[in-house]
């Protein structure tokens, strides 16, 4: 499916080519400023065009022919200008055929691995890591609305230091001892044998222990290799179902234990200890990673952590024709070494990695291994409770199922969004009078916007909108309307190029400002000559918000 601005950038650089008489890519851009739709900047042309930027933007501007648009220069640039009938007529009425699948792109055949929320299994998720599946969930749909087919996996980290220790509580502290449980959760009161026995590990009296089990576990040894597995599985049942109320879910779950077992991990020692760049040490692997030993293997030849990621990612480029990791930036040194490993061995594509800052909440910090946190779940518990009391100011006459539905829907909504409208490489420090917030930057005041079209269509009934000419749509807040909305396949495609899922945040929120413009300026249901004209538009930006709500994992509500 072509779009029209996409139509009319494609038409540009076949004008172009024509014009100069050139098969090069075309380096159109899309303007900072409000000078067009595109623009070429001509200095590149140079290379292969006779006469200065200048002089190249005059002659371009002279000859090229557009059939939906038109040229203009200042100075070494040439910006383009789609007519605005056109694209009027061509947006709305795609809008209309696609309805919220409006902004899909064409089918790539190509498939995604995306891995996300690879936490260690010994406790409830809290918000401060929480920005991991929110990112990851994101990503996964907005490739998916961009043509993609996409795999959301989660490694399961069942062999770690982390799982030793919960194994090791859950093998020798009586529950009697432990803090009391705040909820039923299998996540919650398993953690708390976590965090007693890192309480007693810091004191110095269990560390031969640990390290006991983790060499029984490296060596295979059954009843040890089964803990691990079972412990952490009742760990992630917790996390899936706290994620599955932030509509999160996977399509694989791979335990990293299952590539001891299939020998994945035996394979990829193997072709690591062939390598240049690998020596040894006291009988212990390593590769050497831009002067930094990095070890794979114990003395006594037992994996560690680096050499089992680098047969996962062996194992999941068989899967898939690109990879995405979304982590922590305290793994970026890991993830360096993990690209380095994998180019030295062939293995291709290479995954790209996406670093997240992580998140406090109003100035605090969060600890697992201190319990120092504010879970997930109770973090949407307070989401929700906090969206009803705004709803509660602003619905008297909602039933208490609906200010429940509604609060629930917007809760969640503004946790989402107030993590994605972030870049994920600056901190967050989440305040709730920001994420609720139903004139600002928020999931409500989107919401609201698609409300608002909700209602008006509500209250004209439905009918048939083929009479409407659309030509009629020709003011100012009009046209700004239909060019917001005529962006979102280009806003996917971008977000998709750059990996930047804010990016579709801020779409959201500008295309909502300019929905609130046109309906504080345009009667709809109560205009005199263009009654039909403004309807189709509002129907378009109804589907519009219901897809970029969609793409960012947001409920659009009716009412709010």
């Amino acid at each position: 499916m072509k779009y029209p601005l996409q139509r009319f950038r494609e038409e540009i650089k076949k004008g172009v080519k024509g014009a100069l008489g050139v098969e090069k890519e075309i380096p159109i851009e899309v303007p900072e400023e409000e000078r067009g739709d595109y623009a070429l900047p001509c200095f590149a042309l140079t290379e292969y065009v006779e006469g200065s930027p200048v002089e190249i933007a005059e002659r371009l501007t002279d000859e090229i022919k557009l059939e939906h648009g038109k040229a203009e220069q200042t100075g070494p640039y040439v910006n383009f200008k789609i007519d605005e009938e056109y694209l009027v007529k061509e947006t709305v009425g795609t809008c209309h055929e696609m309805e919220h699948e409006f902004g899909e792109l064409e089918e790539k055949k190509k498939k995604i691995i995306l891995e996300h929320t690879s936490a260690n299994p010994n406790g409830p998720l809290h918000i401060g890591r929480a920005r991991n599946p929110i990112l990851g969930d994101t990503l996964a749909r907005m490739y998916r609305r961009a043509g993609y087919e996409v795999e959301v996996q989660c490694y399961i980290n069942d062999l770690g230091r982390q799982i030793a220790i919960l194994t090791w509580g859950m093998m020798n502290l009586d529950e009697d001892d432990l803090p009391e449980r705040d909820r039923d959760k299998v996540d919650h009161r398993l953690v708390r044998y976590y965090q007693r026995a890192s309480e007693e590990l810091e004191e110095g009296e269990i560390e031969e222990n640990i390290e006991e089990m983790i060499r029984k576990m490296e060596r295979g040894e059954e009843e040890m290799l089964e803990r691990f597995e079972n412990h952490s599985k009742e760990i992630m049942e917790g996390i899936r179902e706290s994620l599955k109320r932030l509509d999160i879910r996977f399509d694989v779950l791979k335990h990293e234990s299952s590539l001891m077992a299939d020998g994945s991990v035996e394979d990829a020692l193997k072709r690591m200890e062939d390598l240049e760049s690998s020596g040894e040490e006291d009988g212990a692997l390593y590769f050497e990673s831009e002067d930094e030993k990095v070890f794979l293997t114990r003395v006594d030849g037992t994996s560690l952590y680096p050499l089992r990621d680098i047969a996962y990612h062996i194992w999941k480029v068989s899967r898939g024709d690109g990879m995405i990791n979304v982590l922590g930036e305290d793994h970026k040194l890991h993830g360096k070494f993990l690209k380095e490993a994998l180019e030295a061995l062939g293995v291709e594509p290479l995954p790209e990695s996406i670093f997240y800052s992580f998140v406090s909440l109003e100035g605090e910090k969060m600890s697992t291994r201190k319990g120092t946190y504010v879970t997930l779940d109770d973090f949407m518990e307070t989401a929700h409770e906090k969206a009803r009391e705004e709803v509660l100011k602003r619905r008297e006459d909602f039933t208490e199922e609906e200010v429940e539905r509604v609060a629930e829907k917007v809760g969640i909504g503004a946790v989402r969004f107030n993590i994605i409208n972030v870049q994920p490489e600056k901190p967050i420090d989440f305040r709730w009078d920001d994420a609720l917030d139903f004139q600002g930057d928020s999931a409500p005041f989107v919401q609201y916007a698609h409300a608002r079209t909700s209602g008006i269509l509500s209250k004209w009934g439905g009918g048939d909108l083929s009479d409407a000419q659309l030509k009629k749509l020709d003011g100012e807040r009009e046209i700004s309307l239909v060019r917001a909305i005529a962006r979102y396949p280009l806003e996917i495609e971008q977000a998709v190029k750059n990996n930047s899922p804010h990016r579709l945040a801020r779409y959201a929120l500008d295309l909502a400002s300019e929905f609130n413009n046109f309906y504080r300026d345009c009667p709809v249901l109560k205009s005199e000559d263009k009654k039909l004209e403004r309807l189709a538009l509002v129907k378009a930006c109804h589907f519009t918000l219901k897809s970029i709500l969609s793409t960012l994992g947001i409920d659009a509500l009716d009412s709010m």
